[in-house]
């Protein structure tokens, strides 16, 4: 049964914490100490998280990041196959170690009725892995857990019991990808890692649930495809604002097909007619997404279709009485400021960049004088402008 933390939520730790003490090099010999020291009591503080080794796939460049999982992980399998070639290469890499100490990271919700969202993004806890072979492709993907020595955890008063009961709950049993190796252990471990990293980003963001129910003549292509996408995202290469509505499209259709699959396992019996159609509208509605985007991963249409919504935007182009206004960007404007102007300049004041560029028509002048500013409509421009500043 699980029970709400009695009492104020301490303030998570910081990121500095002690060094966890990992496991000696080369595999463990049968009376060596266990990695797990004596338990400490029940009532005491969690202490602060050690930090779990650093992303290494941060320092990829775009051909490595490709390399990496067309070469060496899907090797020319089919959308169907991909499962299979992401649980060889991930259980090829856990044969490096048994045991090993990391960070089960995993949703709030799991162990508190009410929380702030913002103040604990998750729950995690210092725990001791150990892998076991795999019989098949999901249980792979789930991994045996005990607390490991010193508790410790990102939230300070957290009761090691609660910890214990959940765990007990789940049979030890933790999806393998919500745990996080931590730093101070051997080189192997960083190679167990980089294999987490890899899967992880495989399923949030190149996988699509689609990509095993149509035919794909060559799956790395379409792989490399979204590798790209992400990249020109990650370097700018897309706007920002437009990056954010691909992201927040994703998302969407991520939780529309959660809501689903969770509105379909709650009818009991034969659907009813409004059951029915509720799920018909659910489904048409991820059908709609997907073609979104379908779309924003082809490279043509990223440059000349609907990714960039300036193409559904029409030109203003001349004002009506073919005048040009000068639009002078600043909290407060001053006669200093436009002393350089002609006496027969039409000016406008704007104190916010994004309400210059909207007001803008073509052959208008943005003059940005110091200051901080968000300028989200310069990826929305259609007219010819000047800016200076």
């Amino acid at each position: 049964m699980k029970t709400l933390l009695g009492g104020r939520i301490a303030p998570l730790h910081g990121s500095k914490g002690t060094e966890a003490e990992g496991p000696g090099e080369g595999p463990r010999e049968e009376d060596e100490e266990p990695l797990l020291s004596e338990p400490e009591e029940d009532d005491a503080e969690a202490r602060p998280l050690p930090p779990v080794c650093g992303s290494p796939m941060r320092g990829m460049w775009r051909d490595e990041k490709v390399a990496l999982y067309c070469d060496e992980v899907l090797r020319g399998c089919n959308a169907e196959d991909a499962d299979d070639a992401m649980t060889k290469y991930l259980s090829e890499k856990l044969k490096l170690k048994d045991k090993w100490l990391g960070v089960w990271k995993t949703n709030p919700e799991l162990f508190f009725m009410k929380y702030e969202e913002a103040s604990i993004p998750f729950v995690g806890i210092l725990v001791e892995v150990t892998c076991k072979p795999c019989p098949s492709s999901s249980s792979c993907f789930n991994v045996t857990v005990s607390i490991a020595e010193p508790f410790s955890s990102n939230i300070a008063n957290i009761p090691r019991n609660l910890v214990n009961e959940i765990l007990e709950e789940l049979e030890h049993n933790v999806p393998l990808l919500e745990v996080y190796p931590v730093e101070g252990q051997d080189s192997d471990l960083h190679d167990i890692a980089l294999a987490l990293e890899v899967v992880r980003f495989f399923y949030d963001f190149l996988w699509r649930d689609w990509d095993d129910e149509e035919s794909c003549e060559n799956y790395a292509a379409l792989i490399e495809e979204r590798i790209n996408l992400w990249c020109d995202i990650q370097d700018g290469t897309i706007p920002g604002p437009i990056a954010q509505r691909f992201k927040k499209t994703l998302e969407k259709y991520k939780n529309k097909r959660v809501e689903l699959v969770e509105y379909q396992s709650n009818i009991k019996e034969d659907p009813s007619a409004a059951e029915a159609v509720e799920c018909w509208k659910k489904y048409y509605e991820i059908v709609m997404l997907c073609g979104l985007l379908k779309m924003w991963e082809d490279l043509r249409l990223r440059v000349h279709g609907p990714f960039f919504p300036r193409i559904l935007r029409r030109r203003k182009g001349k004002r009506d009485f073919g005048k040009t206004i000068t639009h002078i960007v600043a909290k407060v404007m001053t006669t200093d400021m436009v002393k350089d102007l002609s006496s027969d300049t039409l000016l406008q004041q704007h104190d916010d960049l994004d309400l210059a560029l909207d007001s803008c028509y073509s052959g208008d002048t943005v003059v940005i004088f110091p200051g901080e500013y968000q300028a989200v409509n310069l990826a929305l421009l259609t007219d010819d402008i000047i800016i200076k500043g």
